[in-house]
Parts: structure tokens; C-alpha cells; sequence
């Protein structure tokens, strides 16, 4: 009993599966067709390979070469993509918005549509052959055109944007692309302006970076890589506005025999070359134009035009120094003050000498970036014969970053101040050139040893102290930690020690930082009021004992230190000395001072 209820309901869901499936199929395909019914044409545009377009006045073939369109007729000239495209585009969503039967054509419908003459013959070949659909007149509204397929027996109307996208004139259809620039394939650029020629090439680096171009001629420098790819990307961009004349004989019409720009992009062996000429008369809002290659005749804007009018100096590299801060690993600075060497040792900066220290990262870091940041403000002169003119004889300064090895990347010699005072003459090592920048050039770059060394002047575990003496103001103060660990005031004999406060200090002591380096020897201790200093912290950490002393404001927010081990002379900030300055003891209400303040009199 349990199989047969089980087997009726099987072929029952099995039926109505049919069922739901043949209905879902029927009223698709139902849908399909009435969708169909009300298309123009059944096509697709990326199937088309050939357009034709007739009019009273002309006659436009448009053939697919490939991924692109041609034009093939009046002229020979490559068609601009997305407008054959849109054509195709309105051509397969046209819809009817009504049908004429063949009994409604009778008589002279057809020529009342406009139909037995029609405005337009749209003919395409895709896949499916070779079809023609007939333009014809415009509705009383306006909105809507007459059109029948060539060779059906009945018309239709359609939307207007149809016909108004289909009746194309040719210079809608073409290209306005002037120049087919690759910009990353394109190797070397040659730019004439009157009497002067300048080229650039692109060059393969000695890495695997990017290749990078440079100016050769009229003379070799570097260029600026952003500038060169601006003038490219100007190149590809600049786009016909009117087409003028299609017969290259006219360029002495139109004063292009004698160019006033010449710009040739080269790709291999293979270059493309724009004549820039002169503005109509009665418009100086563009310029004719033409490439060499071609006959035709054009105008563009004036304003992209001028972009490719450049001097020499228009493409140099502005920035002095070129090189790559992760692959310096030795910086020579030599001045008056003498040499100061910084060599990295796997990524900590140490200041060479008799004896190595460390160098204070950031400053290093701030070295490089500005070294990196030179911008010249005047190249001065491309050859100098007299370095000493310029204080380049013997400069004021010179830097040089080495990589792996003995790898000079970039050297830079620093000269006299200009004329003015408001510039100063630097040189690149490997560079005939003379470069202008701001006279604060030399201020901003640090020339000695202390400007290098690292801020960190004590480096002690503050667990490992075991004993502070603070003395000022007449009084002393000593704690001391014992065996179990925890610090005890042994000087003076009264108080509360604040222990909070006592490790604040400790921890300042610790890691002692300082805002600036001044000197390696307190040999005038007067000048900093270290004399006769304010507070005095001796330290004692295992077997070394060390002394802090703070002396007297350099200004409002700066106070003047010294550090014994080694002897140093250096500046604090205010929150260190807040901390530094805090009282560590609590004394009994008896030992107090008097009140400063007498009682008001009765």
C-alpha cells in the first residue's frame, strides 16, 4: 500500500515539474518573440564588418580592418570607433512603434512616407549577409521616421534618434586622434623650433627599473622624467577640431611648409611627424596642423599646440640629485668644520671617527630627503670653464653617498653665494653643469660630528641602579636600593620619599635624551651656568658612576645640561626638566621653611 502511495506521488511531481517547465518555457519563448516582433532588425554590432551610408550628397563606406574601422570611400582615412559603433548601437535596440502591412502601402504610401526616395540607404554586411534599411520622412511630430527593410513588403516608424545618429556627415565618422603615441613603447622624441632641435631618448637602466629618458642633443642631461611624459601624453591626446583640406599640396596655402613646430615620436624604427603651422587669420584659437605622413589638413587649439613648442631647458630635471635612499650606505660630508663620515651598518647609521658612534636615524633620514629635494632655481651655465667664479674651485662643501662598495651615487659640491646673496652655485661630481638653489642650502645641511651623533646620551638599565645623590639649593638628598629591590632615603634622616616620583626620574636618567648637542668637553662651564649648576644627579649602576648637571635656561622652554660619562654639553626640554625638578621628599611640617608672607596687621 505504502509503495503504490509512494509511486502516485512520484509521477504526481514528476507532472507538475512538466508542467511548471513547459509553462516557464512557453511564456519565455512567447515573451522572446514579442520583444522580436518589435525589434527593427535582428543584429549585432560587434558581428557588422561593413557600413554603408548613402545620401543625396554623398556616399560613406565604413570596412573593420581588425579590432578597428576604416573608412574606404570618399576617402581612405582611419574612422573613429565609437562612432560607427553607436550606429550599430541604435541600429539593434530600434524598436517599431509601429508596422504598415502591405494592404496599408498600397497606392502611394510609400512616397507619402518618403520611402520610394528615401533621405538615407543604411547598408551593413555581418554574419548573416547583407542587409539595407531605407530612411524616408519624418513624422508630422517629428519624433519618428519612416523606414522599411529593402526588400520586406511592408514599413514601419522608429524613434528619430535612428536616423540622427545614422545620417552621419564624414568628419563625424573619422578619427580625430592626431597622433597614435604608444607612450611606453615610444623611444625617442625629436621637437624643432625654429633653428633649434632638441632629442631625447629613452635609455635602459643599469637595473631592472624603468627605462628612463634623457635629453641628447643639443647636448646630454637628464630629464625629467614627469615632464616627458606629459608632453606624450599631450601628444596622444591632442585631437583634430576642424578638417581642413585633404590635398597635402595646400601646405604652402596654409604656411606648412614652413612649420613653426616640428614634433616626431619615434617607435623603433619608426616615427610619426606633426608640422604645427600658423592660426587662421580670423581665429587664434587654433592652429593648422597636419602630420607628414598624411594629406590631411587640420586644425587644433592653439593652447595644446603651444605645449609642444618647448626650449631645452623646459625638459631638464629640475631635481639635482638622483639616487635611491635604500641603496646609500656610506654619506661624506666635508666643510671647513672638516670630514664627517656616516656608514650603515645593516639598517643602524653609525658616525665613523677614531671612535664609532651611533647616529641619530632621523637626522640622517632628514639628510638624504633633502639632498633628494634639491630643486634648481637657474641653470647658470652648461660648461664652465672657471669653477672658482662660482666658489666651485674649492667649495664650501661637498657631499658624497656611496652605495655597496665604492659606488659613488651622487656627489654634490657646494660653492659661493651669487651676486645677490639670494642663491648659491652648486655642482654634481659627474655634471658640467652649474645649478642655481636657495642660499639657505648650506644652513640646512649639518657639517659635524655632534650634529650626527645620536640624542640618547645616557643608556643605562634603570633596573641595574642601585644609588642617586641629588644635590641643589644648599641640600642633598640621597637613596640608595637594598638587597630586596626597594629604594630607601638615606639622606636627609626626615621625609616621606615619593617613590612614583623617584622612578619618574630615574627612568628620564635612564634614557636620557637630548633635544641638541653642543659640545663634547665642558671645558667652560660658566657659559652654560654648569659652574655652579642648578641640580646636580650622580648615579651609580653597577661599577660606573655617572653625573647629570643641569645649568641655566638657554631660553624660556630650553635648559642647558651636562652628562659626565661621556663628557657632553647638551640642551633639555621642559618636560624632562619638570620631571628632573620634582621634589623626591616629603619633609615634616617642623622642618619646613617659615612662611615667606606675614600675617595681615590687626
Amino acid at each position: 500500500m505504502k509503495s503504490r502511495t509512494t509511486i502516485i506521488l512520484v509521477v504526481l511531481a514528476l507532472a507538475i515539474s512538466g508542467f511548471v517547465y513547459w509553462d516557464s518555457k512557453k511564456g519565455t519563448s512567447t515573451e522572446d518573440a514579442e520583444q522580436k516582433a518589435k525589434k527593427l532588425l535582428d543584429v549585432k554590432g560587434a558581428d557588422a564588418v561593413r557600413l554603408e551610408l548613402v545620401s543625396s550628397n554623398q556616399t560613406i563606406v565604413v570596412e573593420k580592418a581588425k579590432e578597428h574601422w576604416e573608412i574606404r570611400q570618399p576617402l581612405a582615412v582611419r574612422a573613429d570607433d565609437n562612432a560607427v559603433n553607436s550606429i550599430f548601437d541604435q541600429l539593434e535596440f530600434a524598436q517599431r512603434e509601429r508596422t504598415f502591412n502591405e494592404k496599408e502601402l498600397a497606392g502611394n504610401a510609400l512616397a507619402g512616407f518618403g520611402l520610394t526616395a528615401p533621405r538615407l540607404r543604411l547598408t551593413f554586411r555581418d554574419k548573416k549577409g547583407e542587409r539595407t534599411v531605407l530612411f524616408g520622412s519624418e513624422t508630422p511630430t517629428k519624433e519618428a521616421v519612416y523606414v522599411q527593410i529593402q526588400g520586406q513588403k511592408t514599413a514601419c516608424l522608429v524613434g528619430k534618434q535612428l536616423f540622427e545618429r545614422a545620417n552621419a556627415s564624414l568628419d563625424s565618422l573619422r578619427n580625430r586622434t592626431v597622433m597614435d603615441v604608444p607612450g611606453t613603447a615610444a623611444t625617442r622624441i625629436e621637437i624643432k623650433v625654429a633653428d633649434r632641435l632638441i632629442e631625447l631618448a629613452r635609455n635602459a637602466p643599469k637595473t631592472n627599473a624603468e627605462p628612463r629618458w634623457a635629453v641628447v642633443k643639443p647636448f646630454q642631461a637628464r630629464a625629467d622624467q614627469q615632464k616627458v611624459g606629459d608632453l606624450l601624453s599631450n601628444a596622444s591626446g591632442l585631437r583634430v577640431q576642424d578638417f581642413v583640406s585633404e590635398d597635402a599640396k595646400e601646405v604652402r596655402t596654409y604656411q606648412l611648409d614652413d612649420p613653426r613646430c616640428e614634433l616626431t615620436v619615434w617607435t623603433g624604427d619608426k616615427g610619426q611627424t606633426l608640422l604645427i603651422g600658423r592660426s587662421p587669420t580670423n581665429d587664434t584659437s587654433k592652429v593648422y596642423a597636419k602630420l607628414k605622413s598624411a594629406d590631411a589638413i587640420f586644425t587644433v587649439p592653439v593652447d595644446n599646440a603651444k605645449k609642444f613648442e618647448l626650449q631645452f631647458n623646459d625638459l631638464r630635471d629640475t631635481r639635482v640629485l638622483t639616487f635611491n635612499e635604500a641603496d646609500v650606505r656610506r654619506i661624506e660630508v666635508t666643510s671647513g668644520a672638516g670630514k664627517v663620515t656616516l656608514t650603515q651598518t645593516g639598517r643602524l647609521w653609525n658616525v665613523t671617527g677614531t671612535v664609532s658612534i651611533a647616529a641619530e636615524e632621523t637626522v640622517v633620514q632628514e639628510l638624504l630627503r633633502r639632498l633628494s629635494e634639491i630643486t634648481t632655481t637657474q641653470f647658470v651655465t652648461d660648461v664652465a670653464t672657471d669653477l672658482g667664479k662660482y666658489g666651485l674651485a674649492t667649495p664650501s662643501m661637498a657631499l658624497t653617498l656611496q652605495g655597496e662598495g665604492t659606488n659613488v651615487l651622487a656627489q654634490l659640491l657646494v660653492g659661493a653665494p651669487d651676486a645677490k646673496g639670494t642663491g648659491r652655485y652648486i655642482k654634481r661630481g659627474d655634471e658640467p653643469f652649474i645649478y642655481g638653489v636657495a642660499n639657505n642650502l648650506a644652513a640646512s645641511i649639518p657639517t659635524t660630528r655632534l650634529a650626527y651623533r645620536t640624542r640618547r646620551i645616557a643608556d643605562l638599565k634603570v633596573d641595574q641602579i642601585t644609588k642617586l645623590s641629588v644635590e641643589k639649593a644648599g641640600s642633598k638628598a640621597i637613596f640608595q636600593r637594598g638587597a630586596d629591590k626597594k629604594w630607601k632615603m638615606t639622606e636627609p634622616a626626615q621625609g616621606v620619599l615619593n617613590l612614583d616620583r623617584l622612578q619618574q626620574v630615574l627612568d628620564v636618567i635612564g634614557f636620557l635624551q637630548a633635544d641638541e648637542i653642543l659640545r663634547e668637553n665642558l671645558d667652560n662651564p660658566a657659559a652654560y651656568g654648569l659652574d655652579k649648576p642648578q641640580t646636580r644627579f650622580t648615579v651609580e649602576a653597577g661599577v660606573k658612576t655617572a653625573v647629570l648637571q643641569l645649568g641655566k635656561l638657554k631660553d624660556a622652554d630650553v635648559t642647558f645640561a651636562s652628562w659626565s660619562d661621556p663628557s657632553l654639553v647638551f640642551t633639555l626640554g621642559p618636560a624632562a626638566i619638570t620631571t628632573l625638578n620634582n621634589n623626591l621628599v616629603t619633609l615634616p611640617i617642623a622642618t619646613l621653611p617659615p612662611a615667606t608672607n606675614a600675617p595681615p596687621a590687626k
